[in-house]
């Protein structure tokens, strides 16, 4: 692996640890490595771009390692900055732990040469945006600089016109996590930060070219673009961190994706809470219970149609299902003001398998 122009930084609060891995470091020809305990001695030369990878070992000054992933990502949340645990943990709560940080790779000690290597690249090449979007883009900000805005507007459409998938490498990741498979997780949602980045970036770009032909209402739209994808970004490593706190709490769990709509939805994020429900549906589809939740869901969404379809097909699987049809008569007498209540999660009625229901 040819890592002449790569610099890696090192967090360890074990200097055995940091010796080792720098010298691994070293025999892959990287360029530089720095080393510290302490995060906030990094952050600068991290801000600066004078580093291109992170290690981070199981504990550092002060804190464990996953929170000091957490500290990063939330001190660098534009960078698309590839960031590898190398720990002693292996148990599961650790692993998605890191992963519920933001981690690129997991590496677990002792380590081989080849191991190290394999998952630096990894998470190095999964992070990164495609070579030839790359290329393109870099073009496109170079005809940017050089005044010529329709080029350069073309070359950013082009990246645009394709569809962000970024939404559907996430749920890949969600999934995967689900099923306990973290190293495919990882790469899943590697992924879905670097297409969401690129379409970010291009967007950027687009905003700056009609700001050179001075089209200030497109430069303007085009920056809110690029704003809400990076927000998208945002909401997208909570929903991964509450998905895992989920699992944490409950790893045998039939359908997680049912407990993350509750949480949403109970917290007002109901398109949130709508696309978890909607992952639970391809698990469990003929679970009354989730009916109901995707129902109250669509209430708050002032959603009222989807909300009897689903309720209707609720009482469909499970009849009699009491509240389904309280609510269901209440929807259909559009009795709007007598549909909120205060939430709270219940069990399903006994001697049913069905999952938890929002009430």
């Amino acid at each position: 692996m040819e890592k002449q122009n790569i610099s890696i930084a090192i967090l360890s609060n074990n200097l055995h640890h940091a010796t080792r891995d720098k010298k691994n470091c070293l025999q892959l020809n990287v360029k530089n490595v720095l080393i510290s305990d302490d995060l906030e001695d990094l952050l600068q030369p991290i801000q600066d771009d004078a580093v291109q990878l992170v290690l981070i070992d199981s504990a550092v000054k002060g804190m464990d390692g996953w929170k000091c992933l957490r500290a990063l990502r939330k001190a660098t949340r534009s960078k698309l900055l590839p960031v590898v645990m190398i720990t002693t943990e292996s148990n599961q709560q650790h692993v998605v732990k890191a992963i519920a940080a933001g981690c690129n790779g997991y590496i677990i000690r002792p380590y081989s040469i080849t191991t190290f290597e394999r998952h630096l690249q990894m998470a190095i090449e999964t992070t990164g945006i495609d070579e030839v979007e790359m290329e393109q883009l870099a073009t496109a900000n170079e005809l940017v600089a050089q005044g010529r805005f329709d080029e350069a507007l073309q070359d950013f459409s082009e990246i645009v016109e394709e569809e962000n998938e970024s939404l559907t490498w996430f749920n890949k990741g969600m999934d995967y996590l689900h099923h306990q498979k973290y190293g495919k997780a990882i790469i899943a949602f590697n992924k879905a930060v670097a297409l969401n980045s690129m379409y970010a970036e291009a967007y950027k770009g687009m905003a700056h070219a009609y700001k050179g032909k001075g089209d200030v209402a497109n430069y303007q739209a085009f920056l809110d673009k690029s704003a809400e994808i990076l927000a998208l970004q945002d909401r997208l490593a909570e929903l991964q961190e509450l998905f895992a706190e989920i699992l944490e709490a409950n790893p045998d769990a039939i359908n997680p994706y049912n407990s993350l709509g509750i949480d949403l939805r109970k917290k007002g994020d109901y398109p949130g809470a709508m696309h978890a429900y909607t992952q639970a549906l391809a698990l469990t589809p003929k679970d009354e219970n989730l009916r109901y939740n995707i129902a109250k869901a669509c209430i708050f969404a002032k959603d009222y149609a989807q909300a009897i379809a689903h309720l209707e097909e609720a009482l469909t699987i499970r009849d009699p299902f009491p509240e389904a049809a309280q609510l269901l008569a209440k929807l259909r007498a559009k009795q709007y003001d007598q549909l909120a209540s205060p939430a709270k999660t219940v069990a399903p009625d006994a001697g049913q398998a069905s999952l938890a229901m929002d009430v």
